[in-house]
């Protein structure tokens, strides 16, 4: 595991957003992403769908970035490395600058 900024991602990135959806409803990040609650997150299962060759890393985002360890922590131990936590999740996003969409 190891730790991203959120201005470092793209259009191109793969985010895992892992909040429930009641947070992620009032917002969101502008970029794509996918939303699965933390407890529900099957490391195999969303590498199957999302990262078939293993290739992208997966950024995890939560509100603040406790909760995105712990689920990297899973990728890790089901043999994922190439997984990273976005440094101060949503918030430190829209502290940075990226677009937040808010409802």
């Amino acid at each position: 595991m190891y730790f991203i900024r959120p201005e470092s991602l793209n259009e191109k990135s793969l985010i895992l957003d892992v909040r429930d959806w009641q947070a992620h409803e009032q917002e969101q990040l502008a970029l794509p992403h996918v939303l699965i609650r933390a407890d529900d997150v099957d490391p195999d299962k969303f590498m199957a769908e999302y990262n078939p060759d293993g290739k992208k890393a997966v950024n995890i985002l939560c509100m603040s970035g406790g909760v995105a360890s712990e689920v990297a922590e899973r990728f890790e131990k089901a043999g994922y490395p190439n997984v990273a936590v976005i440094v101060g999740g949503i918030i430190e996003a829209e502290y940075e600058g990226l677009k937040i969409l808010k409802h």
